[in-house]
């Protein structure tokens, strides 16, 4: 069961919906759905420790979706926005379930025949592993400045890690707090610190069926573009690696978390034509 509220608009009628995930928590998101019949639908998944509008540039997406006659929604993740749940208790699992939810929401209040999903930042590999396991719900998959290998940042890459052991000062911290702090906008818990060892969606590239686009900004140094080079020869023959010159994280100027900067714009804006051109080939 979910509820809404609409709101319309000359182009399309967003409605607020609030669902369930498997496993009974409560996620709040918007569907957008164009003022002509939809035969696509795409679910937008935001990225780690932000919202489902990621400071406007998932609205964006939404506008020019509706423009193209394409249905979306976007909701707030587990443990983010709106929605229930809380940062340590996030898992790559409950995400994907996350994920599976919103595809049932998407497809009950649009009836569209065709599906397809758009992963941003520490998403992408998500994104990317409910592809390759669910491949008739996801017709085209777009992943943008996507985290594909949990492990080598969140394990190889942490000096309290060592030899994929965790050290007697963190795993107190661990216990006690029952979170370790990954950056200043999100905290990890035990179950996701002990998942990303065994569930790699890297591993799993070279399985999924849905021609993939590919979105990285060559100076994005949060995500850095070297393993979107590596994760294209993995990916189907009908993949593509756009990089966008010059763009940072989130395809905006350095230090422009708000998404204002007129060059951040329209990087955006080449970002949001890419992706209604890759989804509307689905049709």
């Amino acid at each position: 069961m979910h509820v809404r509220t609409d709101q319309e608009n000359a182009m399309a009628t967003q409605s607020r919906v609030e669902f369930r995930s498997l496993d009974g928590l409560r996620l709040v998101g918007d569907i957008v759905v164009p003022d002509t019949t939809p035969k696509v639908g795409v679910l937008l998944v935001h990225g780690r420790g932000v919202t489902r509008h990621e400071s406007g540039f998932f609205d964006r997406i939404a506008e020019g979706l509706a423009t193209a006659g394409i249905a979306s929604l976007r909701f707030d993740l587990r443990g983010h926005g709106e929605s229930e749940g809380t940062q340590e208790d996030v898992t790559l699992a409950g995400l994907l379930n996350d994920v599976r939810a919103g595809f049932e929401v998407l497809g009950a209040e649009t009836r569209v025949a065709v599906t397809s999903l758009v992963g941003q930042s520490f998403t992408g590999g998500v994104c990317a592993y409910y592809s390759a396991k669910r491949p008739a719900e996801v017709d085209r998959l777009v992943m943008l400045c996507p985290r594909i290998d949990y492990k080598a940042r969140t394990i190889d890459g942490r000096t309290y890690w060592v030899d994929d052991h965790l050290d007697d000062e963190h795993a107190d911290l661990l216990t006690r707090d029952g979170f370790l702090q990954y950056s200043t906008s999100f905290r990890h818990g035990r179950a996701f610190l002990n998942e990303v060892f065994w569930l790699q969606p890297h591993t799993a590239l070279g399985s999924v069926a849905a021609p993939t686009l590919l979105v990285h900004g060559d100076a994005d140094t949060q995500v850095p573009i070297g393993p979107s080079y590596d994760a294209i020869k993995e990916l189907n023959e009908q993949s593509r690696l756009m990089v966008v010159e010059g763009a940072g994280h989130g395809f905006a100027v350095a230090g422009d978390k708000a998404y204002r900067q007129p060059q951040t714009l329209v990087w955006q804006a080449e970002v949001i034509d890419a992706i209604t051109d890759w989804v509307s080939a689905g049709r």
